[in-house]
């Protein structure tokens, strides 16, 4: 369930989500990973939380969508922290499938649903298709937003605009175009991007590549999110920390109070050596495009600085 770093595309990443879709086929199941999905999320101090998700990808067990709704806001009902849900399409279902799936999300507004969304295979899927779902999503009062930008083209990130979503989710290889990147700034368009993922999917070659602080200096608006914390395998904590230039890590050497410390970092593996004693590392994925500067033995622990780029 966790896409290693080596993914050929957003398809093979998307992929990986699969095994945990196939756990979620039942209302008991939805409401609790909804629940412990907002109680990760306190553990992190964060208080606010919309979660995306595709009903249509939870009825192989017999539910409906609306029971699938239903349980979802349960369970971020039930959570230590105010959390709302965003409806998401997929690209690669019909688009009269969508604009049920619209209509039916509609009804929750207001009762927890508080948008409407489309993802999926970026390359292979058109988004334009999709624009009656928009339209009805629209008519029942839910915000709009698209997945775009990930993958394929810069042009799908103006195809997403076409829909007339307020919000794009990543954007990234948008970025790429001086005239898309303006038009996201003067429609005040917020660009809702999660690193670690997009370099997962080859959006970017490189974290320190990612165009995040670019568009920030360019007065584009953006947040930063975690895209999933199990297939991304990361945090939102990590992800804040990668958007710094600096991040620090902690690595328990429990036998080892003092000495001289050499690293040296080869790809995701960083290799220890302290007064002759070897150590490999493999390191998360949000720390790929940073270079370690620093090492301290602190109570049985080797903290290891890192600076971007």
């Amino acid at each position: 369930m966790v896409a290693p770093p080596d993914c050929a595309s957003q398809a093979e990443y998307i992929s990986y989500f699969d095994d945990a879709i196939a756990v979620m086929q039942t209302e008991a199941a939805l409401e609790r990973i909804a629940r412990e999905m907002c109680e990760d999320a306190a553990a992190e101090n964060v208080d606010y939380l919309e979660v995306r998700w595709a009903p249509r990808l939870h009825l192989r067990g017999g539910l409906g969508i609306d029971e699938v709704i239903t349980a979802v806001l349960r369970g971020l009902d039930a959570a230590p922290i105010t959390a709302v849900a965003i409806v998401c399409a997929m690209r690669q279902h019909a688009p009269e499938d969508n604009v049920e799936l619209a209509r039916i999300a509609g009804r929750f507004a207001g009762r927890g649903v508080v948008g409407f969304d489309l993802a999926g295979d970026e390359a292979r899927f058109s988004a334009s298709p999709q624009r009656p779902a928009f339209e009805a999503a629209r008519a029942a009062g839910l915000h709009l937003t698209c997945h775009a930008g990930e993958a394929g083209e810069p042009a799908s990130v103006e195809e997403a605009l076409s829909l007339g979503v307020e919000r794009i989710a990543h954007g990234v290889i948008g970025a790429r175009e001086p005239r898309i990147v303006e038009r996201v700034r003067a429609e005040g368009i917020v660009l809702d991007m999660c690193p670690t993922a997009n370099w997962k999917c080859k959006a970017v070659a490189s974290l320190a590549e990612h165009p995040l602080p670019r568009l920030v200096r360019a007065g584009v608006r953006c947040t930063i999110s975690t895209d999933s914390r199990t297939v991304a395998d990361t945090t939102l904590t990590q992800e804040l920390e990668l958007n710094g230039s600096r991040a620090e890590l902690r690595l328990d050497l429990p036998f080892v109070e003092k000495g001289d410390v050499a690293l040296k970092k080869i790809g995701l593996e960083l290799v220890v050596r302290v007064d002759g004693q070897r150590r490999t590392i493999v390191l998360p994925g949000a720390l790929a495009g940073f270079r370690p500067t620093s090492a301290k033995l602190a109570g049985g622990s080797l903290v290891v600085g890192f600076e971007n780029g």
